[in-house]
């Protein structure tokens, strides 16, 4: 059996949001085309959302789209909007390692809190999230 490398990169590039685009049909089915999702891409990077993904050799594996907020509520937190691992690759620990690397990014930025959409927590519930702790220990 050949393992192929996993790394973490940012999806920048329209070939890189393509290559995601499968992926986050599986969380976003109205989101129908690659030309589509780039639009919606375009449109939500003026407010600072970010597309996280793990890489598996060229195909991304587990997406984290986020954006950095800050409220009275919570003050200075990263809001994940998007999280989703593809089906192929569920239960393989994607979706462990992408939370934990989320946090690593809201930490670096100080942020007090990771805080999720309620439809990620749905998601990120079954694969990944029992046991963690949304609050961020400094």
């Amino acid at each position: 059996m050949i393992l192929t490398e996993r790394t973490w990169r940012h999806a920048e590039t329209d070939d890189d949001l393509i290559a995601c685009h499968p992926v986050m049909h599986e969380l976003r089915p109205m989101v129908q085309t690659p030309q589509a999702f780039l639009e919606r891409v375009r449109a939500q990077r003026p407010q600072g959302w970010h597309l996280l993904a793990e890489w598996q050799g060229a195909e991304p594996v587990a997406l984290a789209g986020y954006r950095f907020m800050d409220n009275l509520v919570h003050g200075r937190f990263l809001y994940v909007d998007d999280l989703v691992t593809a089906a192929t690759a569920r239960g393989g620990g994607a979706g462990a390692r992408l939370l934990a690397e989320i946090e690593r990014i809201a930490r670096a930025r100080g942020c007090g809190k990771l805080v999720l959409d309620s439809e990620a927590i749905a998601h990120a519930w079954t694969e990944a999230w029992c046991g963690r702790s949304q609050a961020l220990a400094a």
